[in-house]
């Protein structure tokens, strides 16, 4: 089917979004609301600089996922799978890891939000989670990738205004008064240098998401009915990079401003610390930011259950099902196991992020953390055979990605190695500590 590429109205142009958005919307929870907010809070405007080297060194990672679709109408599992079983186990253990603590976590951390609501303390914060899990689990079961396209469509326009009228907010009111004495934690050192790993890890989100974001590109494309070309491909990836992009900088500014400086710290379980982090702004700020700040971080956090729960799980079952069967994606056989295997899958990823929780609610922010380093220590790895597909002789010629990119990808991947390397040697010396 021929794409018209001229004179597209705007709702055609908001109806050809979403895998970008789904992207943006998985990415923005924990490394956004969370880390670079703890960050902003802990070692200040520091971090401006560093989120902002971090997305432009991790920007060609993630841009070559939807460019490997748009030329070969595959998702990246086939080109991990052309290079070797090898890579498939190592992106199956990445997201094993990952699941059932990413899941937990933001999903603790959406039910210690909503405890913090007008009659919802009532209410235990493991059954506000067991409760927002079944909640979540429906959507998705029933929902399918057409209504998940659609829920984050309309949640991140809320997401987007609410952190906004945050942000200005925080900046109208100016940075808290430094009290007398106080010295910021080192940056290279034990919990400093835990929390930088984590947020290197995570920011925007860990390299495998590249590949969950592959398929939520077929996924559109299969929903459509129609190919999208390379440009609108791109177009959709970028408007969602970069919100992760400006709403990683806002987090990170809205900690810094009311926190910074002040004493206080970011910790704690999930309900502590978005406790600490409403009580804060409110202080700071005002009673009428409230509900804002309570949309924003809610608004923030549960779109990344709602995308990374389905990530997982499609992630999840196509690993095993490319692992086991030759790779022809997109046939029958394919589509078949997915269906089969995918509904099973969610509900076990989902219990496991339950117990989880049950068994180490106390732990939950360390358990994350633990995550998101393997995340990042992985990160070299899955961006080596990123930038092996994108080059790969299934890519054709006008699909390359431009040098520039290419030059960007290998001081990246060094970055990314020299600091992994750091981060080992200063586990084995003892200077790395937790939070």
């Amino acid at each position: 089917m021929m794409i018209r590429k001229e004179g597209r109205s705007l709702r055609e142009i908001i109806k050809s979004l979403g895998p970008g958005l789904l992207f943006a919307s998985s990415s923005i929870g924990t490394s956004h609301l969370v880390l670079s907010t703890r960050a902003g809070a802990h070692h200040g405007m520091v971090f401006f600089w560093i989120i902002l080297l971090c997305l432009i060194f991790k920007y060609p990672f993630f841009e070559f996922a939807p460019r490997y679709v748009a030329a070969t109408g595959h998702s990246l599992l086939k080109a991990y799978r052309d290079q070797g079983k090898w890579a498939i186990v190592l992106f199956l253990l990445i997201i094993g890891i990952a699941m059932f603590a990413v899941v937990g976590a933001v999903g603790a951390v959406s039910a210690g939000i909503l405890s913090t609501m007008g009659g919802m303390d009532m209410i235990s914060v493991s059954t506000l989670l067991a409760i927002l899990l079944v909640i979540t689990a429906a959507l998705l079961l029933f929902g399918g990738f057409s209504g998940l396209d659609i829920f984050i469509k309309w949640l991140s326009v809320i997401l987007l205004i609410s952190v906004a009228i945050a942000f200005v907010a925080v900046l109208i009111e100016g940075p808290v008064d430094t009290v007398p004495g106080f010295e910021p934690p080192d940056l290279l050192h034990g919990a400093g240098l835990a929390l930088l790993i984590s947020l290197l890890g995570w920011m925007p989100t860990g390299l495998e998401a590249s590949a969950m974001h592959s398929f939520w590109v077929l996924e559109k494309e299969k929903v459509s009915g129609k190919r999208a070309s390379l440009k609108e491909t791109l177009f959709d990836f970028n408007l969602g990079y970069g919100m992760t992009v400006f709403l990683a900088v806002m987090f990170m500014m809205i900690g810094a401003y009311t926190v910074y400086g002040s004493g206080n710290r970011l910790e704690g379980s999930s309900t502590e610390f978005s406790n600490q982090l409403l009580r804060i702004f409110t202080t700071n700020i005002g009673q009428w930011a409230y509900p804002v700040i309570v949309i924003a971080a809610f608004g923030t956090i549960y779109g990344t259950l709602i995308t990374a729960w389905d990530a997982f799980t499609r992630g999840f079952v196509r690993g095993l099902r490319v692992l086991k069967f030759p790779v022809v994606e997109n046939s029958e056989e394919q589509e078949s196991f997915i269906s089969r295997y995918y509904k099973p899958m969610l509900v076990i990823i989902g219990l496991g992020g339950y117990f989880l929780f049950r068994f180490a609610s106390s732990n939950m922010i360390t358990i994350l953390q633990g995550a998101t380093i393997f995340s990042f220590i992985s990160a070299p790895v899955l961006g080596y055979l990123n930038m092996r597909a994108i080059r790969s002789k299934e890519v054709g010629e006008s699909y390359r990605a431009e040098n520039w990119k290419i030059v960007l990808s290998w001081l990246g991947l060094i970055a990314m190695t020299l600091f992994g390397l750091y981060y080992i040697y200063s586990l084995w010396t003892g200077q790395a500590g937790g939070h």
